[in-house]
């Protein structure tokens, strides 16, 4: 089985369990907050797969690295993660709950792209567009590429709607290379 199908069984079982359970909010910052140190240490992972420690001392390790965001339920669930041998699907698992979490809360996340940062001000009327657009609050996460020239890339809901240079060249270079037909 794919990591995919098995992080995305992970989370929505957490997910549901939190949302049953009244925690949804405390969860998903837990998960956030575990997810950004996993991010900033990448280490942490690789300890934690290392055969050598064993299972209640690869506990005690992820519950020292919540920190603050400690809930009995996420406590339960990394167990279970650790003892599955599964805590390296963490991130993955963090992603899609979170996905889950915006969905619930009405918010789309919409990451942008372009070659050099926007303005303060085009970026709200993005985001009101998108807003209208899209029928629910929108949460825009702007990014740079200097690889796209220019314009702009959208990216929410496995969606891309892509109007960079560099695609609309890429454009140009497939009409002017394609087989037109006989010549005379």
């Amino acid at each position: 089985m794919s990591n995919a199908i098995v992080s995305g069984r992970y989370s929505r079982a957490l997910f549901e369990l939190a949302e049953k359970k009244g925690h949804l909010a405390e969860v998903a910052a837990g998960l956030h907050a575990l997810a950004r140190i996993l991010e900033d240490q990448p280490k942490i992972l690789l300890l934690m797969a290392n055969p050598t420690l064993t299972n209640q001392e690869k506990y005690a390790l992820s519950v020292a690295t919540l920190a603050g965001g400690k809930t009995k339920l996420l406590e339960r669930f990394l167990y279970v993660l650790i003892d599955k041998k599964r805590f390296a699907l963490l991130p993955d698992i963090q992603k899609i709950f979170h996905e889950a979490f915006e969905k619930k809360q009405g918010v789309q996340e919409v990451q942008m792209l372009s070659a050099t940062p926007f303005s303060s001000a085009i970026l709200e009327k993005f985001k009101m567009i998108l807003t209208k657009k899209l029928r629910s609050e929108i949460r825009l996460i702007p990014q740079t590429d200097r690889g796209i020239l220019g314009g702009f890339i959208l990216r929410f809901n496995g969606k891309e709607i892509d109007c960079s240079f560099r695609n609309r060249l890429h454009e140009i270079q497939q009409k002017l290379t394609a087989d037109t037909g006989p010549s005379f």
